[in-house]
């Protein structure tokens, strides 16, 4: 399986879901999905009552056999935590990226659309298609039940992304024993706050950080412009291959 098709394995579970709703008692479903696997993020179990959309989101994860790389939680800013210290999946501080469909979109009722938006998230959904500016995300809770929402990158209320590591669930993963936390630490180590990539190389720097060859620290900052040592360069350099799917391909490195 590809990346592409893990993306669209979890784009199709959370779309199978649309239209279940609290009216008629049908998003049950979806939170008893939740509460049957365990353990039960710090212990709670949902109730019918309840908010639901980041157990929409783990609910899919779950019936997708992706717990592992999409933190389970019920609450979005422990989501949103679960993420910033995930050993491959990722936190993207940066709501102006443009997301890919499978990733995970974090809402603020309360931003102002001024600048970069720092507040407690509120909602949570999965992006289900990106075209040029435009995204929809599948959402549960909308309004009490499971719909699509279009909105524009960088719009209003974006708090910003969970990024699953859908690349190491491709038939070209490779097991190794590379120390993830350390390759993270020493990528971030030089990491500067305010620190951006010049205009020529943000796209570059985008698709790197949306493929995990770079991970800031969690708080947006990556330290573009700063020193770098060669073992992180040659994290960078695994990183590159595997998310290519070329490891397997490499007779001798």
């Amino acid at each position: 399986m590809t990346e592409q098709q893990v993306r669209e394995l979890v784009v199709s579970t959370a779309r199978a879901w649309l239209g279940k709703n609290e009216r008629d008692g049908s998003h049950r479903e979806i939170i008893d999905l939740y509460n049957a696997h365990k353990p039960l993020a710090r212990g709670y179990a949902v109730k019918y009552t309840d908010a639901w959309c980041a157990t929409f989101v783990s609910a899919v994860a779950i019936k997708c056999g992706l717990s592992d790389i999409m933190p389970l939680e019920c609450g979005c800013e422990a989501m949103i935590s679960l993420y910033r210290s995930h050993a491959v999946s990722r936190w993207e501080e940066d709501e102006s990226i443009t997301p890919q469909p499978g990733d995970v979109v974090f809402y603020d009722w309360q931003d102002s659309g001024s600048g970069d938006d720092r507040g407690a998230a509120d909602h949570v959904g999965i992006v289900s298609s990106v075209s040029g500016r435009v995204l929809k995300v599948i959402e549960g809770n909308f309004s009490n039940s499971v719909k699509e929402r279009t909105l524009e990158v960088n719009g209003k209320y974006l708090r910003g992304f969970g990024l699953p590591a859908y690349y190491t669930k491709t038939d070209n993963k490779e097991d190794f024993d590379m120390d993830i936390n350390e390759a993270r630490k020493q990528l971030t180590s030089c990491a500067d706050t305010g620190d951006t990539p010049s205009a020529w190389a943000k796209e570059a720097a985008e698709y790197c950080k949306r493929k995990g060859i770079f991970n800031g620290d969690g708080a947006g900052n990556f330290g573009w412009q700063q020193p770098i040592t060669r073992e992180a360069v040659a994290c960078i350099i695994y990183r590159a291959l595997e998310a290519a799917g070329a490891l397997g391909n490499l007779s001798d490195v």
